[in-house]
């Protein structure tokens, strides 16, 4: 029975942290034209609102030239990044020390954890291209990905 239970906290615990979502984008007439998805691993704060921030970051460009979403709701949220207390970037150890402190509720933080790695990922993912393709070694690409993990995790 023990054994039963601590099973089911365990798999509950490793599952809280990730989730995945998707949506569909669409012409004018309701056609699917593309669609996004989001999903985050081991991400325990503000996970489904890192979600929508991604879902909507990914459609935003489509939204522009006229197509829908199929999550209307994204429409509705305010995805604004407060400012931080010194007016330095967003990191993700500034981000939670200043939820912590309740300084910032965790629907922002949320959307901060996103835009951070987003950042995160626009600059490694196609260093990684370039390193695979011979554009750059294997330093520059350390180098690269040191100084985005920096600027994203803050240590």
């Amino acid at each position: 029975m023990f054994q039963n239970l601590l099973k089911i906290v365990f798999l509950s615990s490793f599952l809280s942290g990730c989730a995945e979502r998707a949506i569909n984008i669409n012409d004018k007439d309701g056609n699917i034209v593309g669609g996004c998805i989001a999903g985050f691993d081991w991400h325990l704060y503000g996970l489904q609102d890192s979600i929508d921030y991604m879902l909507y970051e990914c459609a935003k460009d489509s939204i522009e030239k006229g197509f829908t979403i199929s999550d209307k709701r994204l429409l509705t949220l305010d995805f604004t990044l407060p400012e931080t207390p010194d007016g330095a970037p967003w990191n993700k150890k500034l981000a939670m020390s200043l939820f912590h402190e309740g300084k910032i509720k965790e629907r922002k933080l949320g959307y901060i954890l996103a835009a951070i790695e987003y950042e995160y990922q626009k600059i490694v993912w196609p260093a990684k291209d370039d390193l695979a393709n011979g554009k750059i070694t294997a330093a520059e690409f350390d180098k690269l990905e040191k100084e985005a993990r920096f600027k994203w995790l803050g240590e």
